[in-house]
This record gives structure tokens, C-alpha cells and sequence, in this order.
């Protein structure tokens, strides 16, 4: 990946995302009546948020879309290592830059991710998206 593919957030915007992902942590943690982590199982608890509300409003807020793309970026981002950033080809998206073990970088498209789990519904789902990528991120995977 070329260096000028990305850009790096800036310490208050990725903070402020920090906050997001804490925000829908939390709302998670209270649906869930227990505490949530950031791992695979909140993931799956994030895919039922989402098919909830997109029954009732096909078309989810914009702030809505940033609080699940934020906890699911924290997601990799804790995980993995990551840095927060934008991507600059297809238009600016929110992703994470994660190191892959077998060496390199690898960007995980979490907004377009959340974009894809709204319009395609569970056969787009988070927590089976944080496996292949996690898989591709171990160098698991071609």
C-alpha cells in the first residue's frame, strides 16, 4: 500500500472516536445486561443492534452509522494493534491500519463494512467480517 492511500487521524479525532466506540459499548453492555468487551461476541451483539434498528429505519442516521463503525474500528484497533485512519481512494472512509504478521499493512474497511451490514443485512455480518479479517491480519489466509 502507498503511503499516500491513507491518512492518519489526528489524536482529538481518533480520541473522539475512542469516545464513540465507549458510547456504544455501553449501550451495548446495558441491552446485553452485562458487561461488553471489545471482542467478537460484542460484535455479534453490534449485528443484532444494527438488524434492529434497520427494521424500523431502513436508512440509519449518519451519527448512528460513525457509533458503530467507531466500535467496530476499537474493535480492531485493540486487538490488532491499529491506528485509526481515512482513506483516500473511493472518496474519504474511516478505517484501521493494522500490521499483518507475516509483515506489511493491511486497512480494514470498517465504515464501508457497516455501510455493507446495513444495505445487505446478516450475510454481510461484523462478526463474521472480524474473522476473515482477523484471519487475513494472522496471515491465515492468500
Amino acid at each position: 500500500m502507498a503511503e499516500g492511500d491513507v491518512e492518519f487521524l489526528s489524536p482529538d479525532r481518533a480520541r473522539y472516536l475512542v469516545e464513540l466506540a465507549e458510547r456504544a459499548r455501553a449501550a451495548l453492555s446495558r441491552w446485553a445486561g452485562q458487561p461488553v468487551e471489545y471482542d467478537a461476541t460484542a460484535l455479534q451483539l453490534l449485528d443484532e443492534w444494527i438488524e434492529r434498528v434497520v427494521r424500523s429505519t431502513p436508512n440509519p442516521s449518519p451519527a448512528m452509522q460513525v457509533l458503530w463503525t467507531a466500535f467496530l474500528g476499537e474493535v480492531f484497533r485493540r486487538r490488532y494493534q491499529g491506528e485509526w485512519v481515512i482513506q483516500q481512494d473511493d472518496g474519504k472512509s474511516l478505517g484501521v491500519l493494522c500490521p499483518v504478521e507475516a509483515g506489511g499493512l493491511h486497512v480494514v474497511e470498517v465504515a464501508r463494512q457497516v455501510r455493507r451490514r446495513i444495505q445487505n443485512g446478516f450475510s454481510d455480518s461484523l462478526a463474521l467480517f472480524y474473522v476473515r479479517e482477523g484471519a487475513l491480519l494472522r496471515a491465515e489466509v492468500d
